[in-house]
Formats: structure tokens, sequence, C-alpha cells
């Protein structure tokens, strides 16, 4: 069959594949000689090539000339004449709907002037792109806001809100909150909405509440603060798979909150102390949700954490998050491995007992646990051990490996040999503990099958006794094992002797094992060698 009977749909996805496979300049020109070849191509080569748009620059060039110009003043923006009439209008409609998706960026102040802005809101068709289904607003002025609301139209599936595109928030003001108080009504079957709408102030929390309360076929939201009447909306849309948001208020979490019984991928919370995340917690129930993250801010005047609300935050979750859950990461913002207060990292008092943490082993089918922020040093052997056998199917273990503790582990190389043995899929180990020779000729050694899938180790501040023992010992339970990554020294600070030359005792790991490795590969390639040439003498 010629090239040219082939079905619109087939030539669609030939064009859509020279649009990917080559840079944005020859794509373009290429569909656009495409769209010159023949009848047959104009159409979906046109579709292909106006499907996405950066800014209005494009549909503006598209203006007769004596239209537009660049601005005599020589900052060099796009400005208009005269108003465009009717029938220079129809050029810009025969354009206008193809465009799918639009990325309007904060540098579009020095490419349209205010002319253009004025005309495009005034524009002869209500809805400037009629089938628009994806908006990516990284703009936070607002001489742009009437022509954002011109662009909410009813076919928009995904939309993000933010001040750039490099930025999270998109800074409250009123004209802001006009305009999502008629999202709902403007943009009804929105699937993807991001819009931290950041502020302290409740009447913003329920501005963006109320707008996530207009949206019911919502599959992914990404939001800020948000109140529990939009709370309990979420937790009803059967549609809800992915949900980030933020808490301030505690006092707002203090009733009874919403159950999410249907299955969600991803739960993302922040929360501005480990006391408020425990408090929201509380009240809030999600009976299938695969993965949760929970960033807290760190306080940097302050201690990390209260000792003291961490047993109260992961009674709560262990309570209100389905035996399900697969994946568990909580982290602090700022990471804590900045922290290096002396003080601070060598008080006992922040050494979190095996009780406290105790509440997470039903969770049975975790393949992920994060909590790397912890002063893990009165773990012991046994209680890893414990842990690893209520995770047996862990993947990925981040454990008091996230900050520079300088409170001596109780957890010795015998525990990450428990690891070893009772996590079997595991192929990330961060974690801290005090590396020494162990017996090899007895359990548990001789009874843990070696892991090779794991290639690289993260030791934190891990003391470190017999490097060549250590480097022998995860050698032959970790084959695979390349290097192992560490802490650097902490300046002006004199730690314990326990903690001091951990860097040069974990460097000459590196080195045998790096000797241990070429052995390897050796003795590979001979036996290879003898196999595929067994009677050679």
């Amino acid at each position: 069959m010629h090239v040219c009977l082939l079905p619109a749909e087939i030539l669609l996805d030939i064009f859509a594949i020279i649009h990917e496979d080559y840079n944005s300049v020859i794509s373009h020109a290429t569909l656009a000689a495409l769209a010159r070849t023949c009848r047959t191509f104009k159409e979906p080569a046109l579709d292909t090539l106006w499907k996405h748009i950066d800014g209005f620059e494009p549909l503006i060039l598209c203006f007769p000339e004596g239209v537009h110009d660049r601005d005599v003043l020589g900052l060099g923006k796009l400005t208009f004449i005269r108003p465009p009439l009717a029938r220079e209008w129809s050029i810009f409609s025969q354009y206008a709907h193809r465009i799918r998706s639009l990325t309007f960026e904060p540098s579009e102040s020095d490419v349209i002037d205010d002319r253009i802005v004025q005309a495009l809101i005034s524009a002869p068709s209500l809805t400037l792109l009629p089938n628009l289904c994806r908006l990516h607003w990284f703009n936070d002025q607002e001489c742009f806001i009437p022509l954002l609301r011109c662009l909410l139209v009813p076919t928009i599936r995904s939309l993000e809100l933010r001040s750039s595109s490099s930025g999270t928030s998109w800074v409250p003001s009123f004209a802001k909150s006009a305009l999502l108080t008629s999202l709902g009504a403007r943009c009804p079957s929105i699937r993807e909405f991001k819009c931290v709408y950041q502020s302290d102030s409740e009447d913003n929390s329920d501005i963006i509440s109320d707008a996530v309360c207009g949206s019911r076929e919502l599959f992914h939201l990404e939001t800020g603060v948000l109140n529990t009447q939009a709370l309990y909306h979420l937790a009803s849309l059967p549609s809800l798979k992915s949900l980030y948001f933020r808490t301030y208020n505690i006092d707002s979490t203090q009733t009874d909150g919403p159950e999410f019984i249907s299955q969600i991928n991803l739960v993302h919370i922040a929360a501005p102390s480990l006391f408020a995340l425990a408090h929201c917690l509380r009240n809030i129930r999600f009976l299938c949700c695969r993965s949760v993250a929970l960033d807290i801010d760190l306080n940097p005047w302050g201690a990390p954490y209260d000792p003291l609300v961490v047993p109260e935050f992961i009674i709560s979750f262990s309570k209100h998050f389905s035996p399900a859950l697969e994946h568990l990461s909580v982290s602090f913002e700022p990471p804590l491995f900045s922290l290096e207060d002396e003080d601070i990292l060598a008080d006992s008092h922040f050494a979190l007992a095996f009780d406290v943490i105790a509440p997470l082993l039903s969770l049975s089918r975790l393949t992920k646990v994060d909590l790397d922020w912890i002063c893990a040093s009165a773990i012991d052997d046994a209680s890893l051990k414990r842990m690893a056998q209520s995770w047996p199917l862990l993947q990925e273990f981040y454990f008091g490996s996230g900050c520079r503790w300088l409170v001596p582990p109780s957890l010795t190389f015998i525990g990450f040999i428990y690891l070893i043995q009772h996590c079997p899929a595991l192929r990330t180990i961060d974690m801290t503990f005090c590396a020494c020779s162990v017996d090899t000729d007895s359990e548990p050694f001789t009874k843990t099958i070696p892991n090779e899938n794991i290639t690289n180790i993260f030791v934190g501040m891990s003391p470190i006794v017999d490097p060549v023992a250590v480097a022998c010992q995860l050698h032959t339970l970790v084959p695979n094992l390349s290097g192992v990554d560490r802490f650097g020294p902490l300046l002006d600070v004199d730690p314990t002797s326990q903690f001091r030359n951990i860097d040069e005792g974990w460097a000459k790991v590196d080195e045998f094992l790096m000797v241990l490795n070429t052995a390897a590969k050796m003795r590979k390639s001979v036996d290879q060698a003898t196999h595929e040439c067994p009677d050679a003498p």
C-alpha cells in the first residue's frame, strides 16, 4: 500500500515518532514540510506539529504581516500593531484547535506585551484553545491571570499551577483565589491537578479546598493545606490514585477524619513538625495504600525531633495505614545529614528503643523502609533480626544512616548478616552498625545465602575494627559489592575514639574489596576456560 493511502491514525503514529525521535528544530521543520507535501499528510502532520506549544509566540506569528511586530523600544517583545480582524482570527483558529498541551513559563513576560494579552482575552471565540487537555502554567504575574482564565476549558484533564517551572508553590492573591473558586465549573473533568497554594491563612486553605471539592474525577492531586471537607470529598473518589497535601493547623485535625477505602498508589504528606504530622495521622485512615512518603520540616534552631513524640507517630501510622503497605519513607527537609551540632549528635536521648519501632512490624509486605533520620543506636542485633523476619520482602532498607549520629551503635556485623539472611530480595542497604570480625564457621554466617543484587552499601558513621576481616565477610555475603560509601569526617568535632579514623578504615575495606573482586573475576575466567576445554593440558 502506498504511504498516502494509509489511514490517518497510522500517519499520526508515524508523525509522532518523527516528533519524538528528533530535536525540536529538525522535527518541526520535517513536520511542516510533510504538511505541505500533499493533502493526505496535511491534517495529521499539522495536528502533530501543533499538539504541544510553549507559550503563545508560535500562534501570534501565524497572523499576517502588518498585524504583529516586535516592539520599538528594543526589548524584542511581540506586540500587535493593530487589533486582528475577524478573518485574521480565523487563521489563528485553524491552528489553535489542534493544540492539546500548553506550557506558559515566567519568561513569557519578555516575549509578549500587554497588547497581545488584551487581544487574546478579547478574541471572537469564547475559548482560545478549545481542545486544550493539559495546561502547565508556571507564572506568578497578575497581568496574565485574565489570559489564564480564558484557557480553563472543559476539555482540560491535567492542570499545574506554579510560580515557576523550578518552584513548588503558587503564591496566593485575590485574583488567583477568585479564579480557583470557579475551577470546578470551568474544568469539571480534571484528573490531574497540581497547585500548592501555600500559605498559613485558613482562607487560602478553604479556597484550594473548594476547588478540590469541585473536581469529581481526580486521579492525581498535589496541593497544599486541605480542610476536613476536602479530605472527606477525596476519600469518596474511587478514581483517586495519588495524593499529596500539607498539614498545618493541628486543631483542624482533632475531630474524626475520613477513611480512604479505595486503592491509592501513593500518599505524600508534608508537615511543619513531627508533632503536627502525628496529630494529622491520628484522624485519617488509608485502608488500601501501597506507598506513603512523609516530609517533615526541619527546625534549624532546635532538635531534629522530640523522642517523646516518635512513639505516638509510629503508633498512629501503624494503625491508620493498610497492612498491605509496600513503601514507607519518612524524611526531613532539609535532610539531617547537614546537622553538625555535636551536642545533638552525641546525645543518647535521641536513640530510639526497639519498642518504638515494633508497631511497624505488622506491615509485613514492606519492600522499602526509609527511616534513615532516626538514631538507631539502641537497636541491637536481636531486634534487627525480628525486623528482617517481619519484612521478608524488603528491597530497600534505610535505617539510622541519614545523620552523623555519634552515639555508639548496638548493632554489629551480626545484624547485617541477619538482614542478608532473611531479606533475600534486598538491593539497597543504608545502615549504621559496628563493623567487626565475626565467627565465619558458625551461624548465622554459615546459614546465610549470599546476596548478588547489592553492588554498593552506605554505612553512615559506622565504627570499624579489622578492615581486612570486614572486607572478606562482606565479599562472601555480598559478592558483587564494589564499594562502601560513608560520611566524611566532621569538621571542628572531636568524636569519641570509636568514631575516629572510620573513613580510613572503610577506605581500606574498599581497597580489599577491589582486590577480592579482581581475584573473583580471574577465577571465573579460569573456571570458564576449564569448562570450555576440559581436555586441555
